[in-house]
């Protein structure tokens, strides 16, 4: 039963496990008279493989949805001045393999681990996006002005391969 409409049954999907962020990246679709698309990804030029059409619209927002792997807001401005506004999920991945023997690092204290070198600077990665690298093993990550503004450092580690990429190209 609903909290709100008692005759109507109580639903979850399996999409209830979608983590949705407390603020979701915008895409924004400016479609002219032609049908050409003309597509933002927050406030950035979103480039894509040519010139998109109207037909390509659905495509691009899956793979953008994908490629963050979290929801997007989208909006559509056509050419007439009406606007559409939606929510673009992405599909969900195929469970990740379980990692071989990860261990617990958190304790009632903070966080700890061991294997550093003594004296040796140790920095906190947060993870705030996650992406899927491309066929060549590369990624490119587009993270909202305002974050990297306050945390200009950005880490990016592989989760099978291991490889680690700091901001500013050193590795």
């Amino acid at each position: 039963m609903s909290m709100l409409n008692p005759a109507a049954p109580y639903r979850r999907d399996d999409r209830s496990t979608l983590r949705v962020p407390v603020v979701m990246p915008l895409v924004e679709v400016f479609v002219d008279a032609d049908g050409l698309l003309t597509v933002t990804l927050d406030r950035e030029p979103y480039s894509a493989d040519g010139a998109l059409r109207r037909e390509d619209l659905r495509r691009t927002l899956v793979d953008i949805a994908s490629d963050l792997a979290t929801p997007i807001r989208v909006e559509v401005r056509e050419a007439d001045d009406s606007t559409f506004t939606d929510i673009i999920t992405p599909k969900q991945r195929d469970a990740e393999p379980a990692p071989a023997a990860r261990r617990v690092l958190a304790s009632p204290f903070g966080i700890s681990g061991d294997g550093f070198t003594a004296g040796e600077e140790v920095e906190v990665c947060v993870v705030v996006a996650r992406q899927v690298a491309a066929e060549d093993g590369s990624t490119q990550l587009r993270l909202p002005p305002a974050l990297l503004a306050c945390h200009p450092d950005v880490v990016l580690v592989g989760r099978t391969s291991g490889a680690v990429a700091l901001s500013g190209g050193a590795a």
